[in-house]
């Protein structure tokens, strides 16, 4: 059974709120060029990998991993969507999801951010006085668990950003239970720590002069309350970083044209 369309995207199944069946990508991403030297002194500059790290060795593994992906019968159709590699290691424990994305990832994509883009800025937004810090938890079927743990040993990853563009976030939630298995390639919903990671490694993603570009959902992150997501988006030239509602209306949540949800699949260094 296919699983995603000619552009990488999740075909809908019966049961997903999606905002139409045949996405109008009104909103999209271009596919940067992807410069693995230029992605790796980036990942050093941030402390996203060790600095003996080789140019050689990070470039051969993100494309056998990429071939993989190509081979693989299921996920071989994603790859015609957009995918920025990236290199993510964290060998400190993880005390508190949301104090790690305040006070450590948010402030390194701002680093990497202003440095390619100075007359930019970078901020977050945190609506209704929302808080990270002990606030944030990780959804139980995204896979997220098992890539914050391999992620002590260092990774290197795809990250496809527009897998579930125009899915809700309930639905984003739920595709991996209905994913078959990736045949020694592991894979999770993407979340705060590889999306950055590729953000602050490809810092232009977001950017685009001729097209809007779709808000990046962090959809294995689950705030303590519940009406509340955390994306990454552009405007205009700038980054923003936000915490915000997801409800249309007191009991019902918003499905959005341009909301995109993401998969990573990855393997260790």
């Amino acid at each position: 059974m296919k699983l995603f369309d000619d552009f990488g995207r999740r075909l809908p199944s019966s049961g997903d709120r999606v905002f139409g069946d045949n996405p109008s990508f009104y909103y999209k991403l271009n596919q940067p060029k992807i410069d693995y030297a230029s992605i790796l002194q980036r990942a050093k500059k941030s402390g996203l990998c060790s600095e003996d790290l080789s140019i050689t060795h990070f470039q051969s593994k993100a494309i056998d991993l990429l071939d993989l992906i190509k081979k693989n019968n299921s996920f071989s159709q994603m790859t015609k969507g957009v995918h920025i590699p990236f290199i993510y290691s964290n060998p400190s424990k993880i005390e508190d999801i949301g104090t790690n994305l305040e006070e450590k990832i948010l402030p390194a994509l701002q680093e990497s951010f202003t440095d390619k883009f100075p007359n930019s800025h970078f901020k977050a937004v945190l609506q209704s006085d929302s808080e990270l810090k002990n606030n944030i938890s990780i959804h139980p079927d995204s896979n997220y668990t098992n890539f914050i743990d391999d992620s002590s040993e260092g990774l290197i990853g795809w990250y496809f950003p527009q897998v579930f563009q125009e899915f809700d976030i309930d639905s984003q939630r739920a595709q991996l239970k209905n994913l078959p298995n990736t045949k020694g390639i592991k894979l999770c919903l993407s979340g705060g720590m590889d999306i950055s990671a590729a953000l602050i490694t490809s810092p232009e993603l977001l950017i685009d002069k001729d097209h809007y570009t779709p808000i990046l959902c962090m959809s294995s992150y689950v705030h303590k309350d519940e009406r509340l997501i955390l994306v990454l988006k552009a405007y205009g030239p700038h980054m923003e970083f936000w915490c915000m509602t997801q409800m249309l209306s007191k009991h019902t949540k918003q499905v959005s044209e341009q909301w995109a949800g993401g998969l990573t699949l990855y393997t260790k260094i």
